[in-house]
Formats: structure tokens, sequence, C-alpha cells
């Protein structure tokens, strides 16, 4: 039975992966296809997103493999001779069990660990991809808008190393005293250690009103540096920030006690917490609903095929409703947060058992 549920299971891991990887990419695309992006940092992105697919893909490639492989004992008739010989459905649950409890393992050590630093280095190089880009976008003779409160211009740009010549630079930060800064050329600096985006400008003035006194300030420079801190661009396009997900278990743990010494008991992380644990033990429910509806796969190779992808769509779109909506229930302290993060999981479960206890019922009925 391993060898006809485990192709099915890697064609369908592998289908999946890719379905959630372009997803991903597509609400990320003005960024990841910016001007500044080369093919290793769609590389990294991917490894570093990895981890975070695989925790919603393999579940579900996991009971669609299950319910292909045994479909096909089906179409070979090893399940009618199963039956004859008085072996029920208890018979088929072993391996799917084993496969689940080494998927559990694994994904246990994913969603602890694995997938949260990977979103957090996912993030940390979308957020530098964003500050390249930004970098990058600067065309000539045309009115740069792109950074917070700060308008740029330069009549000429330097493909090959980014100088930007008889640049004009408007800074309205301060709404009551506006600075308006002219330079013979600058460059914008990408990588300043402090996160901020710096603008180095060379041979200028700097032009200042001073509406209290009424004066006008005016001073010329050899050399300065303009800093952009670009918190709100990146919170903006970075379509991989996410408030939990890239926290391990142990910092979910410390922030809702730093929160909760602050008199905001914010249940969201506990939930999280909590679905950390549960959600890798999904797989055991897994296997009881794909033993349990194995012998409605069995009725012929196209309607089992149908068969099987009908209950692994409608599994995972119950779980997954079912887990927002007990999520919610959880943040809102409506429900305590280890069952609405373990509710799913034991739902599907209960209806696996259910399923397999009809098939015990049902096994040597006639079809």
């Amino acid at each position: 039975m391993f060898w006809e549920v485990l192709p099915a299971f890697l064609g369908a891991l592998l289908f999946f992966t890719q379905i959630f990887f372009v997803a991903r990419m597509l609400t990320a695309a003005d960024v990841i296809f910016g001007s500044a992006v080369d093919p290793r940092d769609i590389l990294g992105v991917l490894l570093y997103l990895l981890p975070s697919m695989l925790v919603h893909a393999v579940p579900v490639a996991f009971l669609l493999g299950v319910l292909i492989g045994l479909g096909r004992l089906g179409d070979d008739r090893e399940l009618t001779a199963l039956a004859a010989t008085g072996h029920g459905p208890l018979s088929l649950l072993p391996m799917p069990l084993l496969m689940a409890s080494a998927l559990t393992a694994i994904m246990l050590a994913i969603t602890v660990w694995a997938a949260p630093m990977g979103l957090k280095h996912a993030q940390a190089l979308m957020n530098d991809i964003i500050r390249r880009n930004l970098a990058s976008g600067v065309k000539p003779g045309v009115f740069y808008e792109d950074l917070s409160d700060l308008t740029l211009f330069a009549g000429e740009v330097d493909k090959a190393d980014g100088t930007l010549r008889n640049v004009l630079v408007e800074d309205s930060r301060e709404e009551r005293s506006p600075i308006l800064v002219l330079a013979r050329q600058g460059r914008i600096l990408p990588s300043d250690p402090s996160g901020a985006l710096v603008l180095r400008l060379e041979d200028g003035d700097l032009h200042r009103a001073q509406p209290k006194s009424g004066g006008y300030a005016l001073a010329t420079f050899e050399k300065a540096d303009v800093a952009v801190i670009m918190d709100r661009e990146i919170s903006r396009k970075n379509a991989l920030k996410r408030r939990l997900e890239n926290q391990t278990p142990a910092e979910l743990l410390s922030n809702y006690q730093y929160w909760l010494d602050r008199d905001d008991d914010d249940r969201s992380y506990l939930v999280e917490y909590n679905r950390r644990f549960a959600h890798p033990f999904l797989h055991l429910s897994l296997a009881l609903v794909g033993v349990g509806v194995a012998g409605s796969v069995a009725r012929g190779r196209k309607p089992g095929k149908a068969v099987a992808i009908t209950w692994t769509v409608g599994t995972v779109i119950v779980y997954f409703v079912l887990g927002k909506i007990l999520g919610t229930l959880g943040n809102n302290d409506r429900l305590p947060p280890w069952l609405a993060a373990w509710g799913p999981t034991l739902f599907v479960g209960t209806v696996g058992a259910a399923l397999l206890w009809w098939r015990l019922g049902g096994w040597r009925r006639p079809r």
C-alpha cells in the first residue's frame, strides 16, 4: 500500500506547493519583479517561504495521496479481496497512520521553528528588495514621490553607477518649515546600517523658510546626507508581513506575557501558540478520513479520483473555515485558546472515526 500512496502524495505535494508559491508571488508581484531584483532574490524568497507553504500543502497532499492510493487498490480489486477474506477497513489503517505519524513529527519541527524563521528571513529579504527598488526607481526628468513626504527630481540618471545629476529634493516632513535642496549630483544608498534609505548629495544649496520669524535660511554644502525612514513604505508594500506567523512558540508566549503585564489580554497569541502544535496532528485525523472513505474511492478509476478530489477539497475547506471561526472566537475570549486551536483537528478526526465506524458496519454489504 505504501508504494501506491507515496507517488500520489509526492505528486500532489509538488503541485500544491507550486500553487501556494504562485499565489504568494502574485500578492507581491510589484516588489518581486521590480527593477532591482535578480534571480537570486526570487530563489531566496522561495527557499525562505518553502516551510510555511509546506504547512498548508502537506496535509492536502497527504489526504489526496491516501485517497488515490486506496482507490488504486480498489481498481485492482484488492479491497474486494480483503473484504472476501474478512479483513475490514482496519487492515488498511497501519500504513496511513505510520505515514501520518512521520509527517506529524516533521510538521511539528516546521511549525515550531522552520516556518517562523523562514518567514522572518523572507520578510527581511523583501524589505531589502523594497529599499533597492525604491533606490533604483528614480527616472530622469520625472518627479519621484514614492518616499514619505519627500519629492525627488533628477535631470539625469547614470544607469551605470546610479549617479543623479541636477538634483532637486523637497522635504516636507516638517509641514510648517519645508526644506528645498538643490545639488549638482547625488546618489541613493539603500544599504544604510540603520535600515533607512540615504540620499547622499554633493555640491548644493539648502533653502528653508522660517515662518515664525518671517526669515529665510540659505546654506551651501559640499556633502550632505538625507535619511529617509522606510517603515511606512515597507509596511505598505511587503505582502509577507505577518504579525504572528513569523514568531516561534517561545516568542508568542513572551509577547503575550508582555502585553498581559500592560493589562492587554491579547488571546490571539495563545490561540496561535496552541495552533502550532495542533495543526501537525491533523495528519492523523486525515488518515482516518482517507481510510473511512476508501470504499467510495474504489468504485472505478475515474469516479474514484473524482471522489478523492471532492473529499480532499471539501475536508480542507471545512478545516480552514472552522479554524477561522474558532480562531476568531478564541481571540475574542469566547472559547478557550486550546479549544479554538485544536477544534478543527478534533472535528476532522471525529468525522474520520465516524466514517470508519460506518465502513466497519458496511464493509461486507453487497454493492
